[in-house]
C-alpha cells in the first residue's frame, strides 16, 4: 500500500479509537511526522552494524525527535517531555508507527527495525502486549520477527521485575524479536543485583550497552568485577550483544575489547561517507 494511503489509513484508525479531532499523522515530502497533543515527533533512523564487518547494515534503530520549527533544528524526545505525557500508551503506538512507516523505504533489505518501548507502557496494558502493534506490523507488510522490541531496564522500575519480564514474554510469544538495555547511569549494586537476575530469568534476542557504560573498566578495579560479571553472563547466553554510542575510534576500541556482534554510532557513518568520497574520487581520476 502507498505511504500516503497508509497514513490516511492510520489516522482514521487513531482519531477514531482517541476520538481526535485532527490527523496524528502528517506526510512531509517522503517523511511522516506524529501529533499527540502539543507534542510534535519525528524519527531517526541510525544504522545498526556487523561489528566484524561494519559496512554491513543489520537492521536500523529508531528513536524519536521533536523538530524545532523555528531554528530548523532537532531535540530528542526523552526526559519530562515523554515521561510526563498525558498518556505514555497512545504517545507509545503513536511514535512507533511513526518509525514504522519511515522505516518503509528501507524495509526491503531484510533487516531489523529496533523499537523502543517505555516501561511504563508496558505496565499500563494489561494483556495481550504487542496485539495492537502487530496489526500495524502487517498493514506495513512486514513481519513480527523483523521488528525488535527494545526494554530499557532501570532502577526505577526495578519492584517490577517480574511484572516486566512476564509482559515482555508476551511480545515474544508474538513472534516479535526482543531487546533489552540496561540503564547506563544505574549504580553498581544494580548491576550485579539485578541485571544479571532479569538476563538469567529471560533471554533477549540482543542485550544492548552503550560505551557510557564502561567508562571506568581500566580506572576502577570493583566497577570493572562487576561489569565483567554482567558480561559474562550475557556471553553465557544465546544473545547478540550491540554497543552503540560508538562515536570515536576510542570507542570502536571498546567495542573491540568487549567483542560486540553489533556496533551503532557515528564513528561508522563518517567511515562510511569517507568510503563513498574515496570511490567517487578514484573514479573521476
Amino acid at each position: 500500500m502507498p505511504l500516503r494511503q497508509l497514513v490516511e489509513y492510520f489516522n482514521q484508525r487513531f482519531a477514531e479509537e482517541q476520538g481526535l479531532n485532527s490527523p496524528p499523522l502528517r506526510l512531509k515530502g517522503t517523511r511522516v511526522e506524529g501529533y499527540l497533543g502539543d507534542l510534535h515527533v519525528g524519527s531517526i533512523l541510525q544504522p545498526v552494524r556487523l561489528a566484524e564487518s561494519p559496512s554491513l547494515v543489520i537492521g536500523h534503530d529508531a528513536s524519536s525527535f521533536v523538530p524545532d520549527e523555528t531554528n530548523g533544528s532537532n531535540r530528542p524526545l526523552h526526559g519530562p517531555a515523554a515521561d510526563e505525557a498525558l498518556n505514555i500508551v497512545n504517545l507509545d503506538r503513536l511514535t512507533r508507527t511513526v518509525h514504522m512507516l519511515n522505516y518503509l523505504p528501507v524495509a526491503h533489505q531484510d533487516g531489523h527495525l529496533f523499537l523502543h518501548v517505555h516501561p511504563r507502557h508496558v505496565l499500563a496494558v494489561k494483556r495481550d502486549h504487542g496485539a495492537y502493534f502487530e496489526e500495524i506490523i502487517r498493514r506495513c507488510g512486514l513481519s513480527t520477527r523483523r521488528v525488535v522490541i527494545t526494554l530499557q531496564v532501570s532502577p526505577i522500575y526495578d519492584r517490577h521485575l517480574i511484572l516486566l519480564l512476564e509482559r515482555l514474554r508476551n511480545y515474544r510469544d508474538r513472534g516479535y524479536s526482543t531487546a533489552i538495555k540496561f540503564d547506563d547511569r544505574a549504580g553498581e549494586s544494580f548491576l550485579e543485583r539485578y541485571c544479571i537476575e532479569f538476563l538469567y530469568r529471560f533471554t533477549p534476542d540482543f542485550v544492548r550497552f552503550d560505551t557510557r557504560f564502561f567508562p571506568k573498566l581500566a580506572r576502577d578495579a570493583e566497577n570493572y568485577r562487576r561489569r565483567s560479571s554482567l558480561l559474562s553472563a550475557v556471553r553465557r547466553l544465546d544473545t547478540q550483544l550491540l554497543i552503540e554510542g560508538v562515536n570515536s575510534e576510542a570507542d570502536a576500541d571498546v567495542a573491540k575489547l568487549l567483542q560486540a556482534d553489533l556496533v551503532k554510532g557515528s564513528y561508522y557513518e563518517r567511515n562510511a561517507v569517507r568510503g563513498v568520497e574515496r570511490s567517487l574520487a578514484d573514479c573521476t581520476e
